[in-house]
């Protein structure tokens, strides 16, 4: 007894017709006829009977034709149910976040992305965006959602945001009161900054010259935590994008104020190697990405 015989029975059921179901289920009526028999043989009892307009089930043949619909049931649910697990997004993708992004979205796109694909096991970290193509040039990352003044010809990259660039300083006087300051005021301060080559510098001295200004950066740092966490205690100043300051602002311990005079601002890309082929779950986590501007509040404009 088989799949196979049984479905070609319910078939011969269902219609009462031998020659309706061999036509239904594209065999020729000599080879149904041949199912039916080897499975009369097989239950060891008639299961249908013959009459002068086609063919009824006998009492066996009711009990298997209605035990049989259930079993061919159970296998539809299987088959779909394995389909379904086949196509299901699995498997590791490792992501790095620039330290400002990260900050800022990395939460937000890591809990959309696993609610969507929860057996997707995701290994994320928040590095500079030339430790992040390094990595991904050698393999050891699938994805960085970074800025393009670290990558190269050997990333594919996909515009995705920009981000405005804002005055950040300590919440206390004379910054508490204010929400704006001009670019000469701004470079007036102890600046805690990246070291020259990094964007967010660049972003800075850019904006300065074309105003014929000059920049003075006591204090370069790497770390974004480290920079917030000293203009937070008061030490000097900073630039960022104003969503990777968010925890500072709601803590009460920083003041971010806009340029009244200069706009700074940040283009971030979705960067993958060349010679490395993304995986599915790469691939849906870059579909999760470029569509944050859908769910995700206060980002920026798409560029």
């Amino acid at each position: 007894m088989d799949l196979r015989q049984l479905r070609s029975f319910v078939h011969v059921v269902e219609t009462g017709s031998l020659s309706r179901a061999a036509a239904r289920v594209h065999l020729s009526q000599p080879a149904l006829t041949r199912q039916i028999r080897l499975l009369e043989e097989e239950v060891g009892s008639a299961l249908l009977l013959r009459t002068g307009r086609g063919v009824r089930p006998t009492p066996a043949g009711l009990e298997l034709e209605s035990r049989a619909r259930r079993l061919l049931a159970d296998f539809e649910a299987l088959r779909a149910d394995m389909l379904a697990r086949a196509a299901e997004v699995a498997g590791t993708v490792r992501l790095a976040f620039a330290p400002s992004i990260g900050a800022a979205y990395g939460g937000a796109i890591l809990e959309r992305f696993l609610a969507a694909h929860p057996a997707v096991k995701v290994e994320a970290i928040t590095v500079l965006s030339v430790t992040a193509r390094d990595a991904l040039l050698r393999g050891r990352l699938d994805l960085g959602v970074i800025f393009p003044d670290m990558t190269g010809p050997s990333l594919r990259t996909e515009p995705l945001w920009s981000e405005t660039l804002s005055f950040v300083a300590p919440n206390r006087p004379p910054w508490s009161g204010r929400t704006e300051i001009t670019l000469a005021e701004a470079l007036e301060q102890p600046l805690v900054l990246p070291s020259a080559g990094h964007g967010l510098r660049a972003a800075v001295e850019n904006a300065a010259v074309a105003q014929g200004l000059s920049v003075r950066v006591p204090v370069e740092l790497a770390s974004m935590n480290l920079q917030l966490d000293l203009v937070a205690r008061g030490m000097g100043c900073s630039v960022f994008p104003r969503p990777a300051c968010h925890l500072g602002e709601a803590a009460g311990a920083l003041k971010v104020l806009r340029f009244s005079d200069a706009e700074m601002r940040r283009q971030a890309v979705l960067a993958w190697a060349r010679d490395y082929p993304l995986s599915r779950a790469a691939l849906a986590l870059a579909d999760v990405v470029r569509g944050w501007a859908d769910w995700l509040p206060g980002a920026g404009v798409k560029s």
